[in-house]
């Protein structure tokens, strides 16, 4: 049966995984729902991004779908790289517009971090 984390972890690491993924979940799923009810300030920050404008409420679709997916035990894992994947493309969209990546790497480390703390077989790593 699939789980939101894997049963040997201590539960320090456990809590820990949790509050450094709940927290970026949430923002990136308030991010979505602003997306896809044409906040101003979101569309003026994408506007830097030429073209991006035409495409924000499909971008804000896929951001709650990513987000969905992870929340949900069975499909946990594609949500994360799927997640981690929106991460990178977050990034590369700060560094386009003249930002500095500093809030797409914030949240793609918290998720990332977060979810090896919580399924420390998803690494490969064996952490």
């Amino acid at each position: 049966m699939s789980t939101l984390h894997e049963t040997q972890i201590g539960k320090g690491r456990k809590i820990a995984g949790y509050v450094l993924t709940i927290l970026p979940s949430l923002m990136l799923l308030m991010s979505g729902i602003f997306k896809l009810i044409g906040s101003e300030e979101i569309e003026k920050n994408m506007s830097a991004i030429p073209n991006l404008l035409d495409s924000i409420f499909v971008i804000g679709l896929v951001e709650i779908l990513a987000v969905v997916l992870y929340w949900i035990p069975k499909t946990s894992n594609i949500g994360f790289f799927l997640l981690a994947s929106y991460g990178g493309g977050i990034i590369v969209g700060e560094i386009i517009s003249g930002q500095p990546p500093v809030t797409g790497i914030i949240i793609t480390t918290m998720i990332y971090v977060g979810t090896m703390l919580r399924k420390p077989a998803l690494s490969g790593l064996g952490i």
